[in-house]
């Protein structure tokens, strides 16, 4: 279904119609969950709650920047949710949540493994009001970065390993996880930058509802965490950006080595260059038929080879 109301009754949570949104919401606290923003239930819910068009409109065109704006009776907030369906894929979900008076309407496209977590706890009665269900799926989409993160993690430590200890002929491989990992970490701190903002005005009680005694230090909580996540994506940032510069001078140094011994093995064969062209000028004095030019030419070309790579092994250069 792409709308499902969930009415927190005195007893248990019940599964309401949607369109009795308005009728319910006067007597118990209501979460509207929408999976098709351009659905006919969320064009009802939008008119009955009197929500306003610009809200509506960020809601139904996606790729917002998280926010929170402020309106007449009501706030609008958009946030991102990150999934992992595979090993190294990384989904951002976003997800806009309308705050209002004993009610909040989520919307979002497809399911969200975070909202599931939190209805549980929604109809286990262990979230009593709107205001602590904004925290609570605020809170879960925060912790599910964590989770995340730590994936990241342990993709630098493997990269890392690869490019110290790995075989020099992975380095392709190497590379193009390292810059995976750095296009990953800029799209976490893209969202994470200004969901920062979110968190600080909850702290500051830009909305009306939500200041009531007590209710800050849940919201600071949520700030702290994610001020958090913010410092970790930073240290890997760090980190992956260090690993890159060990891979390129690991790179450097092996085509060093390489060009070493080729100029090792192309100086030990320019004598005998040097010799069979000397040798081989036709000029007239130089006696052709000179056995004992041969066998002397062939001494300084052994006795020249030899020294070279002699020499060349003792410098370490071959």
């Amino acid at each position: 279904m792409p709308a499902r109301l969930l009415v927190k009754e005195p007893h248990a949570v019940t599964d309401q119609p949607p369109d009795q949104l308005s009728e319910m919401r006067g007597e118990h606290p209501c979460w509207l969950d929408i999976s098709d923003p351009r659905s006919e239930e969320f064009e009802l819910a939008a008119t009955e709650l009197n929500l306003h068009p610009l809200a509506v409109e960020d809601a139904q065109n996606r790729h917002q920047r998280p926010k929170i704006d402020e309106y007449d009776d009501h706030y609008f907030i958009v946030v991102y949710a990150l999934e992992e369906p595979s090993p190294d894929v990384i989904n951002q979900v976003e997800l806009s949540i309308f705050f209002k008076h004993n009610a909040i309407v989520t919307v979002h496209e497809g399911s969200l493994a975070a909202l599931q977590k939190v209805e549980k706890r929604f109809r286990d009665g262990k979230i009593g009001s709107p205001g602590l269900l904004l925290h609570a799926i605020l809170d879960t989409i925060v912790d599910t970065y964590f989770d995340i993160l730590d994936g990241l993690g342990d993709r630098v430590e493997l990269i890392e390993a690869m490019v110290i200890d790995g075989d020099p002929r992975d380095s392709h491989t190497s590379i193009r996880e390292l810059f995976r990992l750095k296009r990953d970490l800029l799209a976490i701190r893209r969202v994470i930058a200004p969901e920062r903002d979110v968190a600080a005005a909850l702290v500051r009680g830009d909305i009306r509802d939500l200041r009531e005694p007590g209710r800050r230090a849940y919201f600071q909580d949520l700030y702290d965490h994610i001020i958090r996540v913010t410092d970790e994506v930073d240290t890997f940032r760090d980190l992956v950006s260090n690993v890159v510069d060990a891979h390129l001078a690991a790179v450097s140094n092996r085509l060093n080595e390489v060009m070493k011994v080729l100029t090792s093995v192309a100086t030990v064969l320019l004598i005998l260059n040097v010799v069979t062209g000397f040798f081989g000028q036709n000029w007239d004095f130089i006696p052709y038929g000179s056995q004992g030019l041969f066998w002397l030419s062939m001494v300084v070309m052994i006795v020249g080879t030899v020294g070279a790579a002699w020499y060349f092994k003792r410098k370490g250069w071959l």
